[in-house]
């Protein structure tokens, strides 16, 4: 079951960053939102916010909630005791990934009207990076 939590993990983990990637464009050029509106209320936001690209305090806590949302399952992810063929693509999703999470941060949680991501040329550094570590790892 370690396992299968932690590929759960993973995809929630994944799938949480994409939709915090993309909650500008989707909300512009598609007039969608793929949040949670109870958790946005809870913020004070609503969806008239979001679609005016509002980013003020309440989007800001918005977002770090949902921030830490995403590293907690990526931690479970990348906990579990993987076998080492696989363990590398976890780790190095969670890197990539967790660096499009570190850009909304540098973006001051603007994920809104600029789109957070993470250049090819920093991909290609990370994974190997992540192999290197997946081998290092004692079982």
């Amino acid at each position: 079951t370690e396992v299968l939590n932690s590929a759960v993990a993973l995809g929630i983990a994944l799938q949480l960053t994409n939709i915090l990637r993309d909650v500008g464009e989707d909300a512009q050029q598609r007039d969608r939102i793929y949040l949670p509106l109870d958790e946005l209320a809870e913020f004070g936001l609503t969806e008239a916010d979001i679609l005016s690209g509002k980013v003020d305090d309440r989007w800001r806590d918005f977002m770090k909630f949902q921030i830490k949302r995403a590293r907690e399952y990526f931690a479970i992810a990348k906990n579990a005791s993987l076998d080492p063929s696989v363990r590398w693509a976890v780790w190095g999703a969670g890197m990539v990934y967790g660096e499009i999470l570190d850009a909304i941060e540098k973006n001051d949680y603007d994920n809104l009207n600029r789109r957070a991501y993470v250049p090819r040329w920093r991909k290609f550094q990370l994974l190997p990076v992540a192999l290197v570590q997946t081998l290092l790892m004692k079982p």
